[in-house]
Formats: structure tokens, sequence, C-alpha cells
């Protein structure tokens, strides 16, 4: 392996990556960067182990761009020429390399492990409740998990299409491949797509599924390989109780608002609220049955604690609540 440049090393856009403030061009240049070979993924998985096993908090790192250079120098150096791996060894090391992607905007937080199934090596990543956790996939894909979310893929794509397997709310930024499909399977449908924007969210109490569409296009077919629809962007693809439906969404962004931390709610109804926040801020909620069915809410959540959130609630309508750890009492106040 010849030794690459250390200048070409995007050292100030990892940084922003791991700090969560990357803008958009900064995401787009590293997803650039990653895609021009399979030396530069290599070395941005050692970025990403090296400070993985500082334990540090994103916020606070810097990249100490000698110290990891040298690293890097020393790794290629012992790197024998030509050495046989056993194949078994060399899959596990594929897990690993792969595993050191998996970050949050934050601290590292994701849940995850590895293991064989159809001759492939899977990596599954669980989202912890009431946290957002975002990875890279091998194709540098990358998604974003909502709370207790779930998603399975192979360490490497190596078949005809990059299919992942998915539980909960996921949001996906695919990197475009025209040779290879990348589908995601959920549980009451899959969605075929080549390389686009798109949120897709199964609620397990409700079971009702619904796919959004930010740019591009999006197939979404049945379990029993039939198509269902065809999404155009600003579209949202539906299906609950058996019934499936296509409607425009006036502002389809605040359906995926919940990926940059923030939470928009445009006249929601009570229930749909509570159900929302709870998922949030990984609480459960026990809510006075005189609230359900009468009101409705507009506001926005970014920064603010689940107290704050309540008070904001009883400003507009008499409430009481009582947090206790992560159960929440909340009961209609009479006048």
């Amino acid at each position: 392996m010849k030794p690459m440049n250390q200048e070409k090393i995007p050292w100030e856009i990892i940084s922003a990556q791991l700090k969560g403030n990357a803008s958009f061009q900064q995401k787009e240049l590293l997803r650039n960067w990653l895609s021009e070979s399979e030396e530069n993924v290599k070395t941005y998985q050692q970025i990403l182990c090296d400070w993985q096993i500082s334990n540090q908090k994103i916020n606070f790192y810097t990249p100490d761009t000698e110290r990891l250079w040298g690293k890097l120098l020393a790794r290629i150096e012992k790197q024998p020429q030509k050495r046989l791996i056993p194949l078994r060894v060399y899959r596990w090391v594929a897990a690993a390399a792969v595993l050191v992607l998996v970050f949050l905007s934050g601290m590292w937080m994701g849940n995850f492990s590895s293991f064989f199934a159809n001759e492939l090596v899977y990596t599954s990543v669980i989202s912890p409740k009431g946290s957002r956790t975002q990875i890279v996939l091998p194709d540098s894909t990358c998604v974003w998990l909502n709370s207790g979310s779930e998603i399975r893929y192979p360490t490497s794509f190596a078949q005809k299409t990059r299919d992942v397997y998915i539980v909960g709310e996921c949001f996906f930024d695919v990197t475009k491949d025209q040779q290879r499909q990348f589908v995601v399977h959920a549980e009451k449908v899959d969605v075929r797509v080549f390389g686009t924007q798109f949120n897709v969210r199964e609620n397990e109490s409700s079971k009702q599924v619904d796919v959004a569409l930010l740019e591009g296009k999006v197939s979404v077919f049945s379990k029993q390989n039939q198509p269902l629809t065809e999404l155009k962007p600003g579209e949202q693809f539906t299906l609950a109780n058996g019934k499936a439906t296509v409607q425009q969404v006036s502002n389809i962004e605040r359906l995926v608002a919940w990926k940059d931390n923030m939470l928009i709610f445009e006249n929601e109804p009570f229930e749909s609220v509570i159900q929302t926040l709870e998922s949030w801020y990984g609480v459960e909620f026990s809510v006075d049955s005189q609230m359900l069915t009468k009101h409705n809410y507009t506001f926005k959540v970014k920064t603010e604690s689940l107290s704050d959130v309540l008070d904001l609630i009883s400003v507009i309508t008499p409430i009481e609540y009582k947090i206790d750890g992560d159960k929440v009492m909340i009961n209609y106040k009479n006048r």
C-alpha cells in the first residue's frame, strides 16, 4: 500500500464531521473524497478508530494530524507486501473496520454487533432511546437512526444490490450507483433507489409505515414484491390498515427535521405529539383521558428539555405534570 500525501487528507472537514457541525458542502466534499479510493476510506476508518479508542467527546475533538499521520505510516510500513490472510480472519477485520464508522453527534452511543448470515458479515446498529445516531455505510451512504431504531447491513456491498434492513425510523442519503440498486427492507414494505434522500418510518404501535421523499426518486414495493408506488420529491407514501395512499406534503422538511435534532409540529393532535415526545426523550407518558382528541399543537423543539416542552404545552392547555425518572404523568387541570 503506497503512503498517501498527508496534505490530501481533509483534516478540517473530518474534524467538523466528528464535532457534528459539518456544513452540507463539507459533507459533500467528504463523501467525494471517500469515493475517490479505498485508501481514503481506510485512512478515514483509522482516524475514526483513533477517536473512538481515545473515548473523547466529539465536541472537543481536534485531530492530532502529526500523531495520526505517524500511526498511519507505521501501519503501512509494518504491512507485509504479500501475505495470505485466512478468509475467516479477514472477515472479522473487515467487520471491525466498518464498525468504527458508527458515531453520534455529541458522543459515541450506538449499540452494535456483527454476525454471519448467508456467507456475509452483517453489522447491526441500534440507536438508544432518547438519542439519534448517524452512521456511514460501506458505500459512503449516510444514515440517521431515530430513537430506538435499528439497521442491519453487510460490511461490504458485494452483491448485485445494496440491501439493508431496518426497524423504526431512518433517514437515508444514498450514494448514487447506477449499477447497484439500494434496497431498504422494512417490516411491511421495501424501498428501492439508486441514489437519493428519503425517510422511512414504521410505527410499531399503530402498524403504520410512511416513506417521505426529499429529492430524486424511489419505488415502494410490498413484501410480496408487488409495486405500490413511485414517489416524486415532496410526496409521502403511507400504508395503514392495509390501505396505501400518496399525498403531497407542503413542508416535507419538517418530517425529517428530527435528524437535525429538531421537532416541528404543525397542527398535530395531542396523541401524536405525546407519542413523538415519548420516543424523543425516551420516556413513558400516562395521560388523563380528558386530554385526548381535544387539542392540536403547533410548535418547534430544538434544545428544550422535556419540562420546557411541557411548560409550553401548559401555556396552551390547562395541564399539570409530574416527571419521575422515565415516567411522566399528565393530568387535566380544572380552572
